[in-house]
């Protein structure tokens, strides 16, 4: 049930805030010129590469950007010591996680955003050092707002419960609150640029 419907005849409740948040960050996002976009995901990457180091994480999952998310590409350059694991989208909202080497492992895939080819070897979300994951929005303390799909919903309460998460995001997704159901799960670290 998304929510009762108030005297003027609008949806209300949890389901429809998100899809009013999501509506904003988009335009956020959207106003966002693309030097500023590559600058601050360079950030982001150099952040994550510290935590990977710092923590000695040895197999982490990230993901490929679609237009308007944070580009995560160069960590394969900056730390290919590790080993990078990208989702491939299923049937009945599944990701799974393969390795990717380098940047031409990844093909076009489901929506259009680059997923690994079917050479790149598969490992089980539980066994990731570290999640990755992207979100239309977070808050400082943890919370996180999917894009609606439940693809990382369904493999955080599952497969992959347990493993540390980190949610990258600009600036501009990071927000005081947001609306929250019993299923959504909190990330343990939220990655935003910073002055490094």
């Amino acid at each position: 049930m998304e929510g009762k419907a108030s005297q003027s005849g609008t949806v209300s409740g949890p389901a429809a805030a998100k899809r009013e948040v999501r509506r904003m960050i988009r335009e956020r996002v959207g106003g966002l010129d693309d030097a500023a976009r590559e600058a601050m995901s360079r950030s982001i990457c150099r952040r994550v590469s510290a935590l990977v180091r710092e923590r000695n994480f040895r197999r982490v999952a990230v993901f490929a950007a679609r237009p308007g998310e944070v580009d995560l590409l160069s960590l394969l350059d900056l730390l290919p010591d590790r080993e990078w694991y990208f989702p491939l989208v299923h049937e009945g909202r599944r990701l799974s996680f393969h390795r990717v080497c380098h940047h031409g492992e990844l093909v076009a895939g489901s929506w259009g955003i680059r997923e690994p080819g079917p050479g790149c070897p598969e490992l089980h979300a539980g066994e990731m050092d570290l999640i990755v994951l992207p979100g239309a929005a977070f808050t400082r303390d943890g919370k996180r707002l999917g894009y609606g799909g439940g693809f990382y919903d369904t493999l955080l309460a599952g497969p992959a419960a347990g493993v540390p998460l980190a949610g990258v995001c600009f600036p501009c997704q990071l927000l005081d609150n947001l609306p929250m159901e019993a299923h959504d799960r909190h990330v343990d670290m939220v990655i935003a640029p910073g002055g490094e």
